[in-house]
């Protein structure tokens, strides 16, 4: 990675239509001017994250400088954000680097105007390095006026923004809103209509919210408009494994709360497609330990097997439960699995029925980023996709983990399994909001854990993303709602 980098400036200022000359100490011709990009110790950057100090130095700017013009009237943008300028005397100029609500490393363009006049830009010249902050969103207090959780667990998004949140409790689970603004309240099952729930989508399209229900063994679709329009899409309320629509079908979904050690990865979750078809998750027959499969169910109520998602598991490395479910943007079916020396990790099954293993390997518990094989889960409880990027609810290590298309896993929030306070021996100290600067693109994958222990959740139950800098975790162990955005 270069230490330095020349920044050219073209000294022609634009004027009523004509061109006049800024008065530089050399010959009457315009001139392309050194420029280096430093810190403020004076060392020379190439990476740089909002809020951090830069320092223009160049000898094209004494005399600038001298008139006060970049200071008056001068404008440095990095992308489309304009950068407090600080301070602008001598050769330099001093300024604060704005948030450019990038949820990802990359090199960005440095532009300066003067009295609206291009006089420079760069191009992909610096690297931004992206914040990652979380806090909790809604819930923790006991009482508090923003509402209660008891076990959030899986949760969806809609349109708007108001997350629908599945809070397990010890007889009928129920469904509770979200506003954006934080603010709780009941949205659907206060009358018991419902009994433990595993699985929840929505379809902003048709104005529905659907629910698994492991209870009575059925999807079941609440109208958003009316919550206590609450019709059975498909299932029989026997437990089964059979193809049909409606009524005429069967599912076998597991049917253990987000809390219980190990064991909530069995047969669960839910996710829908841009087409409205919903994918759940669930055990395979009654004979062969740990075998499993996916289910489709169209909007009109047809249960199908998902082709390539049958697991009949002959040997320990092969189990694979579904607990939480994703569509990707290519159509991929991603599910995450997990329990102690089984494989923790994420699954993908393609459009055409080829299963693989994305990220993840079999372990017990552990945090670990890297790509492929090399990562590490600990019960992983949720999904979600945006674009080809995976965001995973890692269960017991109390994690966000970021996963792309190609494999690569890394933490943006968590402690890891044995630092969160339900298995760690350490004093019940609550969760800590905080921030970081993500490392460098090129530091090695323990530098993403370490930071990531910033944010200090404790159970991590579900995941919705609204957008790459805006994610929410439900967290079953301090009975919250994180929002972790990256900017």
């Amino acid at each position: 990675m270069k230490q330095q980098m020349f920044v050219w400036f073209a000294a022609c200022l634009f004027m009523a239509g004509s061109c006049k000359r800024i008065p530089f100490p050399w010959d009457r011709d315009p001139k392309d001017l050194q420029v280096v990009i430093t810190d403020v110790s004076g060392k020379p950057v190439d990476e740089a994250y909002a809020g951090m100090t830069l320092k223009l130095v160049s000898p094209a700017f004494v005399d600038l400088n001298k008139q006060g013009l970049i200071k008056r009237e001068g404008k440095i943008y990095f992308d489309k954000e304009e950068a407090q300028i600080r301070e602008a005397s001598g050769d330099y100029v001093l300024l604060t680097l704005p948030v450019l609500n990038l949820p990802y490393h990359l090199r960005v363009d440095i532009s300066l105007l003067l009295r609206n006049e291009l006089l420079y830009r760069c191009r992909a010249c610096m690297l931004y390095r992206p914040t990652v902050s979380g806090s909790v969103f809604a819930g923790f207090t006991e009482g508090a006026a923003d509402g209660t959780f008891h076990l959030p667990a899986e949760m969806t998004l809609d349109a708007t923004g108001n997350l629908y949140v599945i809070d397990q409790r010890s007889g009928h689970d129920r469904i509770l809103r979200v506003s954006p603004a934080g603010e709780v309240a009941d949205f659907a099952g206060a009358m018991d209509e419902f009994g433990r729930l595993t699985g929840i989508a929505i379809d902003n399209g048709r104005g529905l919210l659907y629910v698994a229900d492991a209870a009575s063994q059925q999807v079941k679709a609440i109208r958003i408009a009316d919550p206590a329009s609450i019709n059975v899409l498909a299932g029989s309320g026997a437990p089964g494994n059979v193809d049909g629509t409606g009524a005429a079908a069967s599912f076998r979904f597991g049917d253990n709360a987000v809390d219980d050690f190990g064991q909530s990865e069995t047969g669960q979750g839910m996710t829908i497609d841009p087409m409205g078809n919903l994918y759940v998750g669930e055990h395979y027959g009654t004979d062969i330990p740990f075998a499993s499969q996916l289910r489709k169910i169209t909007p009109e109520g047809v249960v199908t097997t998902v082709t390539g998602s049958r697991i009949e598991p002959m040997e320990q490395a092969t189990v694979a439960l579904p607990a939480g479910l994703s569509v990707d943007a290519d159509n991929n079916i991603h599910y995450v699995s997990g329990s102690s020396g089984f494989f923790q990790g994420i699954t993908r099954i393609t459009p055409v029925g080829a299963a693989s293993r994305l990220a993840g390997m079999i372990s017990f518990e552990g945090l670990a980023d890297g790509t492929g094989a090399a990562a590490q889960f600990s019960y992983p409880k949720a999904i979600a996709a945006f674009g080809s990027d995976l965001y995973v609810a890692d269960g017991t290590n109390g994690a966000l983990r970021k996963v792309s298309g190609t494999g690569v896993v890394q933490t943006l929030a968590g402690v890891g399994h044995f630092e969160t306070a339900a298995y760690c021996a350490c004093p019940f100290v609550g969760p800590r909001d905080s921030s970081y600067v993500m490392p460098p693109v090129f530091a090695l994958p323990d530098a993403y854990e370490s930071a990531a222990r910033a944010i200090r959740m404790n159970q991590a139950g579900g995941v919705a993303v609204q957008h790459p800098g805006l994610i929410y975790v439900s967290d079953y162990g301090y009975r919250c709602i994180w929002k972790i955005v990256v900017y």
